[in-house]
């Protein structure tokens, strides 16, 4: 099997979108058994899976990465475990002895505590992005929510849960929501 590893310096490129380098190593049961760095040309979505593939690449381990690689790199049969974060030679040696790599390696804000909370970001998988709709984060606030409304962004009536104030942005002209911040 053969993956791939986006590299920045010594460590996983943060944005997939951006490396130029990936670390392709070939796994068998005994461990590694070669890897080499090499160069990747800048593709579209659409030629992601074919470069990849012609590189023999069943998995790829990155970091961010946009939605469209990622549903090409689903959609044509590679495995991608994304938002992973640290040095690449340690990454693939834990990868190669079988052990998970997620959450120990997840990028920070990846479902780690911090601050004494975990955070609710879902980066196991790739997740919808918001809609460009005027809607936006939701905030907290009890009918106090900041709305943003108007091309100029006049504020607008927002409308929140709880104590706090809200941050919901309205599109154009429209009133801004407030909700419930997780």
């Amino acid at each position: 099997m053969k993956i791939a590893l986006t590299v920045w310096e010594d460590r996983i490129s943060p944005v997939f979108d951006a490396a130029t380098t990936l670390l392709l190593a070939e796994l068998e049961e005994s461990g590694i058994s070669e890897k080499h760095l090499a160069p990747l040309p800048p593709v579209s979505s659409l030629r992601l899976p074919e470069t990849l593939q012609a590189m023999g690449v069943s998995i790829l381990i990155c970091g961010a990465i946009s939605e469209g690689h990622a549903n090409r790199l689903a959609s044509n049969g590679i495995e991608l475990i994304p938002f992973v974060s640290g040095k690449t030679e340690h990454i693939l040696e834990v990868f190669a002895q079988g052990k998970p790599i997620v959450p120990a390696f997840s990028m920070p804000g990846c479902g780690r505590r911090g601050s004494g909370r975990m955070t609710k970001m879902n980066c196991k998988g790739v997740t919808k992005m918001p809609k460009k709709d005027g809607t936006g984060p939701t905030g907290k606030g009890k009918g106090s929510g900041k709305g943003r409304g108007g091309c100029k962004s006049e504020p607008g009536p927002g409308v929140g849960k709880e104590k706090g104030t809200g941050r919901g942005r309205g599109g154009r002209g429209e009133p801004g929501q407030g909700g419930r911040q997780r």
